[in-house]
């Protein structure tokens, strides 16, 4: 039995989904944009040509059509559409007093459903809001709540490096981030210099985070006695850049010494306080 086509897609919708679609006998290439069926018709790039066997294919959602002129001009007026949707939504979400934060609207490429992303400190009752919006715009519409982070991720940003957020650039599904990672990390900082545009701790504390703990693991333990040379005192810091401990000594001298070079102490040398 012949392999069927299958391709990978990048949907130019909001959340930017990439999935595997049943191309069939549609001959299409890299670099090429389609039509899919995800949710009702999208419009999408394709990213990779790949071939499967039948069962497969058969699991998959299905790519429609290369995309037409008329998809292709149909794209950008939506967005435009889209826009004034959000306005006159925001009016009608004021008047019925809901406490939501409007994030964005957008449409299927054939306009036969909407989707209204908001956030909310709370599950919200829009049941009239719903049904003033699907009187006055006549199609399915979806309102999706998000988290914070989701927001960042849909509208972007610049963060504290002075790059765009990485939720918007290259961060598919971006996970929650622990104090403990602060904590491992010894940003004994305050929350503000460690939180990102979304009111989260930011995302890049966990990319080398292992590394951390790798490294300070190899180091005297915060608070351990130690002794180097002819100095001793309680380990206060680590530096793993520079393979340095900061000891805190018995005259209360700040001084940095090789953690390599540092000793621990055995209990019965360490001064009793």
């Amino acid at each position: 039995m012949a392999e069927e086509k299958i391709v990978l897609v990048r949907l130019l919708n909001l959340e930017e989904d990439s999935g595997y679609f049943r191309a069939a006998s549609i001959a299409l290439v890299p670099g090429e944009r389609c039509v899919v069926e995800h949710g009702g018709l999208r419009l999408g790039v394709v990213t990779r040509v790949l071939e499967a066997g039948e069962a497969i294919s058969e699991q998959l959602e299905r790519v429609v059509r290369p995309a037409t002129p008329a998809d292709l001009d149909a794209f950008p007026r939506n967005l435009t559409d889209a826009e004034e949707v959000l306005s006159a939504t925001r009016e009608a979400v004021s008047r019925n007093g809901l406490p939501m934060h409007l994030v964005a609207v957008e449409y299927t490429l054939d306009r036969s459903d909407l989707r209204i992303y908001f956030t909310a400190p709370h599950r919200v009752d829009f049941r009239s809001l719903l049904r003033e919006l699907a009187a006055r715009y006549g199609v399915r519409i979806e309102l999706r709540q998000m988290g914070a982070r989701d927001e960042a991720r849909l509208k972007g940003g610049v963060g504290r490096c002075g790059r765009v957020v990485c939720c918007h650039t290259f961060l598919g599904e971006p996970k929650p981030v622990p104090m403990e990672l602060a904590y491992d990390q010894e940003l004994f900082v305050s929350p503000e210099r460690i939180t990102g545009i979304c009111g989260r701790l930011m995302c890049c504390l966990a990319y080398e985070h292992e590394a951390y703990k790798r490294e300070v693991g190899r180091m005297p333990k915060l608070g351990a006695w130690v002794s180097a040379g002819e100095k001793r005192g309680k380990v206060i810091a680590h530096n793993i850049f520079r393979g340095t401990v900061t000891l805190l000594t018995d005259e209360r001298e700040r001084i940095e010494v090789d953690a390599a070079s540092a000793e621990v102490l055995p209990a019965a040398k360490r001064p009793k306080r």
